[in-house]
């Protein structure tokens, strides 16, 4: 099959390329005997066990998964590409706060994305990590980019795949704003039913990253994680309620905050606040984006708000790229994983032989 992709790139303000790469590059399966990421690692973040894994050496890299409080995403979603960036860099994937098996907010006021950023910021502090390339996807990105324009010391480069929630305006809520609980949950579901339900997504254009550690991880987890996805979904919504009987007016002024998915109640300060720090020019940070052009999340046009948010990101850092991917969804690095690898590796300026991995 092909691989094909755009790149858009700014290094210097005002000079803008446009480059259609097309080339035979074949989907490659991850190599016999590099499969695995190791155990799962627990820390505790002010009082908040928390999942991670980590494996390789080098510069560090923390990388963000997608989804939000309520919904069953965690770390196990880099599964396809942690071990090709690990022979590059020393990779920390985490599961955010309220997701995987990290715990559960502590209060009604930690159901927010502020606490989201929290969590991680502090999650990088306890451990030491520092000069971090930051790599953020969908709701994941949101809180990296926000650590970008708080802490730039801390943040060598911001990679954001496919972020509907960090690009500028409302994207229309997709999600319904609760999971449908009587379908039958993953604690009971078989090891094969998992795999069809990854292999029939509607991102799902290639098959080879369902591998059979990945199918096993979610067959563990989801018992020890279902129970609290419930618990948690149910208080975001009842909190998604009380915020609309408490603010009618914001509510009719921004139907968007209506929501639990798209621009929500829970998040958009962090939205607002993050994207008024970049048109103010305060991100300086590398920034690539990269991003499916056949994303079947957000608007008709999806791929149009990666134009938007690199539009808005190259205003002020002058080391910016976009790089749209042909056929892969809305998580290029699961369809693609070798060569989202080397676009990474490339940006970032990594000096580790690209042709072992």
């Amino acid at each position: 099959m092909k691989f094909s992709r755009i790149i858009l790139e700014r290094f210097v303000k005002g000079s803008v390329t446009l480059l259609l790469l097309l080339s035979t590059l074949s989907y490659p399966a991850i190599a016999a005997g590099n499969q695995s990421w190791g155990e799962s690692k627990f820390v505790d973040v002010d009082g908040i066990r928390t999942r991670y894994f980590e494996a390789g050496s080098g510069e560090a890299m923390l990388l963000v998964h997608g989804g939000h409080y309520g919904m069953d995403g965690s770390a196990l979603g880099w599964m396809p590409v942690f071990t090709h960036l690990a022979a590059h860099f020393n990779v920390f994937a985490i599961d955010k706060l309220g997701m995987g098996l990290t715990d559960k907010p502590g209060s009604d006021e930690e159901y927010t994305m502020q606490a989201t950023v929290q969590h991680l910021y502090r999650f990088m502090e306890t451990l030491g990590i520092s000069q971090v390339h930051l790599v953020g996807h969908s709701r994941g990105a949101l809180p990296v980019a926000n650590i970008a324009v708080n802490h730039p010391e801390l943040v060598k480069t911001l990679i954001l795949f496919d972020t509907n929630t960090l690009a500028p305006g409302d994207p229309p809520a997709r999600s319904p704003n609760l999971p449908s609980f009587e379908e039958t949950p993953p604690s009971v579901e078989s090891k094969e039913s998992i795999r069809q339900r990854a292999l029939t997504g509607s991102s799902t254009f290639h098959k080879n990253f369902v591998i059979d550690e990945y199918v096993e991880a979610s067959y563990e987890t989801a018992p020890k994680g279902w129970e609290k996805v419930r618990e948690v979904a149910v208080r975001l919504d009842t909190l998604r309620k009380r915020f609309i009987e408490l603010n009618p007016e914001m509510v009719q002024a921004r139907p968007a905050l209506a929501n639990n998915s798209g621009t929500g109640w829970w998040l958009y300060q962090v939205k607002d606040e993050t994207l008024a720090a970049i048109n103010a020019g305060r991100l300086e940070t590398p920034t690539v984006i990269i991003w499916g052009f056949n994303d079947p999340t957000g608007t008709s046009r999806p791929h149009g708000l990666g134009m938007e948010l690199f539009e808005l990101v190259s205003n002020s850092v002058e080391k910016a790229q976009l790089h749209y991917i042909n056929l892969a969804g809305h998580a290029p690095y699961r369809l693609f994983p070798r060569e989202v690898t080397k676009l990474i590796v490339g940006f970032t300026g990594s000096e580790k032989d690209l042709a072992t991995n």
